[in-house]
Order: structure tokens, then sequence, then C-alpha cells
């Protein structure tokens, strides 16, 4: 039983030790994360509510001006419309979109179909291609570890190109 444990240790440090430029990409995404406290990014919020008009969704994002190749990162907050609560135990995902082409889907990280949060807040970021209208929809398809029927709300995008930097403006 030793010998085991002795084993994964070893290939876990062999892990950390060969892939060192992971871990590098990962601490730049945190560092440069609004969400996480380490930078001092204005974050500017829109708010929806789902199509059934329970679940209020407060879609913040930062930066607003971002360098081309950069990641614009989101925060989705849901609470109930009514209450203000937050929606505890909320399976949810984010999905960007174009012209009606999916270009990303939060949950495909993590090879589920949804993202369980249960504290009611999904972070993410996405790295936008060009300049263009997009979409990104905050979906909820479960709440409290029961199944709902899928709830959404989406939020127009607009990027634009400007010198060197992408300029985005979210609205409901």
């Amino acid at each position: 039983m030793k010998v085991g444990c002795l084993f994964c240790s070893i290939i876990l440090l062999l892990i950390f030790i060969l892939l060192p430029e992971n871990e590098f990409v990962n601490a730049l995404i945190v560092e440069n994360n609004p969400f996480y406290g380490l930078s001092n990014q204005k974050i500017k919020a829109v708010e929806s509510t789902t199509d059934d008009n329970l679940i209020n969704v407060k879609l913040e994002y930062a930066p607003q001006a971002f360098k081309i190749g950069i990641p614009e990162f989101f925060k989705a907050t849901l609470s109930y419309k009514d209450t203000n609560e937050i929606a505890l135990h909320a399976d949810t995902d984010i999905v960007i979109s174009r012209d009606g082409k999916e270009l990303f889907k939060e949950s495909s990280g993590y090879s589920k179909p949804y993202v369980h949060t249960p504290n009611g807040i999904v972070l993410s970021s996405y790295k936008f291609p060009d300049s263009g209208q997009y979409v990104i929809s905050v979906k909820v398809l479960g709440l409290n570890f029961m199944p709902v029927n899928p709830k959404q709300v989406n939020f127009a995008t607009n990027v634009t190109h400007s010198n060197d930097k992408y300029l985005t403006q979210i609205g409901k």
C-alpha cells in the first residue's frame, strides 16, 4: 500500500515538473482576472431575467478594453427574481455565439453538459477572435440538485476594434 502512495506521489511530482508552462498560463489568467481581487480593472455589469421570469442574471465583465489575444473575463451571478436570494446549487452554462454559430461553451472545458455552481456564481473567460456582434447566453438547467426546464438570458455583445485593442459593450 505504501508503494502505491509513493508511486502516485512520484507521478504527481513529474506532472508538476513537466508541465510548468500550463501552471504559468493559469497563473496569468488568475492574476489578470478582476474577479479574483488581484487586478484593479473596472468591472461593468448588466442584468436581465430569464425567459420564464424566474431567475435574475447579473453578468459582470472586465476589462471593457483589452488587447487583442487577451481574454475578456465574465462573472454570472444567479438569484431568484422575487426574493433576490442567490440561486444555490445551479447547473448552468455560458455560451458565446456569433451569427447563430456557437463559438464557446463553458461546460465543454469540463466535458460535462453543464457547470455546477454551489454558490450561484459562474466565472468564465473568452478571447474574442475579432470585432463584431456576439451573443452571450447564460443558461440554467438545474436548481437545488433538480433539473428544470431550461431557462436562458441572452446578452447582446458588441466588440469593436480600436488601435491594438478590442472594446466591449454588453447590453440586454
